[in-house]
This record gives structure tokens, sequence and C-alpha cells, in this order.
């Protein structure tokens, strides 16, 4: 499947999926690589795999080794509504930098039936 279609598909989730192991946690992907042996965040925060998967790939040219990884960010363990919004705020501009890399706009996906 095409980058494009991918990222498309993507862009249908609005939020980070919720970790099922935590109570109030949610996965966040970013790009890494590995330097002097350390792993080295290099993009991201993503909302999905598919987003970090998709990245990493276009990083490789630059970064040999990159690679999704994903993280437990829970608001518990530290309770901060402004880092909460926050990470959005940088997962939603890490989607679009992606797509201005990729040539595309962010697709608008509508509720069925929805005017427009």
């Amino acid at each position: 499947m095409s980058h494009h279609i991918r990222f498309a598909e993507a862009c249908k989730t609005k939020d980070f999926t919720t970790d099922p192991g935590t109570i109030g946690g949610y996965v966040v992907w970013n790009v890494q690589r590995v330097r002097d042996g350390e792993r080295v965040e290099i993009e991201g925060p993503f909302f999905t795999e598919d987003e970090a998967r998709i990245s990493a790939e276009l990083m490789r040219i630059e970064y040999r080794g990159a690679r999704a990884y994903q993280s437990t960010h829970c608001s518990a363990w530290n309770p901060d509504v402004n880092r909460e919004i926050a990470i959005r705020d940088d997962a939603m501009a890490a989607r679009m930098i992606l797509a201005a890399q990729l040539g595309m706009e962010i697709p608008k996906h509508r509720a069925q039936g929805a005017q427009g």
C-alpha cells in the first residue's frame, strides 16, 4: 500500500489510542534512531503507528536505522493539562509536516451524512 493511501487512512484517527494496560494511558508513536548506543528521537509524536512508520521510511534516506517506536503516556502519572494539550498539538504539527513531505493535504473526513 502506498504512503499516500496509508497516510489518508491514518488521518481518520483524531487522537491517541488508549493503552488497555493502564488507567488513562494512551499510546504515542515517534521515530527514533540509534546514535552512540542510545535511542534518539528524530520525529514525532504521532497519533498512529502508520504515521510513524511512513515517517521512518522517509527518514531512512537521511538517518540509517530510523524506526517507529511506541511509548505510553498517562495523564494520571503526571497530571498537567498544558502538557496534554501540547502533546496533541505537537502530534497534529507532525501530521502536517508529514503531509507536506508527501505532497498532500491532511484529508478532511466527515461523518456519514454530514452536509458540506
